[in-house]
């Protein structure tokens, strides 16, 4: 790849250096998407087309690691009853399943 002109006031001499960047994150996103057996959110798979109250106990990771990306499971913790009541059940319900509404109605989760 090459880019004309001088570093100062130069656009593609920027874009040039951020691509490798932007190729990583590429990368783990698109690991992460097939890694992830679900569909929450903005995040959709017709292979996998409902929620998991499996993977609502998860983040998915990425690290750079020489030429390419290795992804972690790392466990989140349980939402504090008190944050819960912040949000309007309906909005809630986008991004969980009926199973872990209930567990949080009851007082379980």
């Amino acid at each position: 790849m090459g880019v004309k002109g001088t570093r100062q006031y130069n656009p593609a001499w920027h874009i040039a250096l951020d691509l490798p960047h932007q190729l990583v994150v590429s990368e783990c996103i698109a690991r992460a998407a097939l890694g992830r057996e679900e569909s929450r959110g903005g995040h959709t798979r017709d292979d996998f087309a409902k929620m998991s109250p499996e993977w609502r106990q998860v983040n998915l990771i990425c690290y750079a690691e020489g030429n390419g990306v290795r992804v972690e499971k790392q466990a989140l913790p349980t939402i504090p009853q008190e944050l819960v009541t912040l949000f309007d059940s309906s909005e809630l319900s986008k991004y969980m399943t009926q199973a872990e509404l209930d567990s949080i109605a009851q007082g379980t989760a």
